[in-house]
């Protein structure tokens, strides 16, 4: 049994001890709900605006159709509606609801399409070409030089970015608060130093317009989406190009248990994923520069 009262406090008991951006992921794709059923914004609403005991199979059903009519992705249609159904199912453990209309509510099934989200390495190189801004022709190439999730290189600051003899290397933080040291070639290294000019080692490495804030998820999908478009290719999201760096240093023989150290995969089995050929730096150092 629960003692909350009220959905936000449900909310708070379901995430309490996750990682950070798993909490913030999830509010997302509450709130994101929410506003379908209020007919608003995310931002105009709260947690408290959804009433689970007025929940029905309807509202879940009605809310996945809306997601494709809005053209999202079906893998972002189930990471949505997953995080719907996990917070229902908490819901009824803890006795907070008496009926969980989750269970009845049914992921679409995904085919195998990662072979489609996976860029050339052409059109990965044509995609930094393009990108006028210094700012973000450096944000395009750390994140297929380093494979890194976007949530990383939202936190990264200079403190963060290091020489390594005759390169670099990047401190990432991921998933669950798990630390890696990922090595960049040298050029990306000292383009990023001339960049930095005389920021400190707090300051963000991409900074918004603002300037002492890094970068928000959001901003750094338009960026990339914008790349993506240029070169003629919609819906291009920062993990197609962490997908181009698992696919492209693989097909350049890069040590498979290198690319998933590189990657904080916590399991092989997610790297051999990307293997299109044979499977001590890091995985990027294989990569065209």
């Amino acid at each position: 049994m629960t003692r909350a009262h009220t959905t936000a406090q449900l909310f708070s008991r379901w995430i309490h001890g996750k990682p950070k951006n798993t909490q913030l992921a999830y509010e997302r794709d509450i709130r994101h709900f929410a506003a379908f059923l209020s007919q608003a914004s995310p931002q105009q609403v709260t947690l408290n605006d959804l009433d689970l005991h007025a929940l029905s199979l309807d509202d879940l059903q009605l809310f996945m159709d809306y997601m494709e009519s809005k053209g999202l992705a079906p893998s972002t249609r189930n990471r949505r509606m997953s995080a719907i159904k996990s917070f229902l199912g908490f819901a009824h453990k803890v006795g907070y609801i008496t009926v969980n209309v989750g269970v009845a509510m049914e992921l679409l099934s995904l085919e195998n399409r990662l072979a489609e989200r996976i860029l050339s390495e052409t059109q990965v190189t044509m995609m930094i070409a393009l990108e006028s801004g210094q700012r973000d022709k450096l944000l395009l190439k750390t994140l297929y030089y380093t494979g890194a999730r976007v949530s990383e290189v939202c936190n990264l600051i200079w403190r963060d970015v290091h020489p390594n003899r005759d390169s670099g290397q990047i401190s990432l933080f991921g998933k669950g608060g798990k630390g890696r040291v990922v090595r960049i070639p040298a050029s990306l290294y000292q383009e990023l130093e001339q960049f930095r000019a005389n920021a400190s080692i707090d300051a963000p490495v991409f900074p918004s317009q603002k300037g002492n804030k890094g970068l928000q998820r959001d901003r750094i999908h338009e960026i990339v989406r914008a790349a993506g478009e240029r070169i003629g290719i919609k819906g291009v999201s920062p993990h197609w190009l962490r997908h181009a760096h698992a696919s492209h240093s693989l097909e350049r023989n890069a040590p498979i248990h290198l690319v998933q150290q590189t990657l904080g995969h916590s399991s092989i089995a997610t790297t051999s994923k990307y293997l299109h050929a044979k499977p001590n730096d890091s995985s990027g150092m294989y990569l065209p520069s």
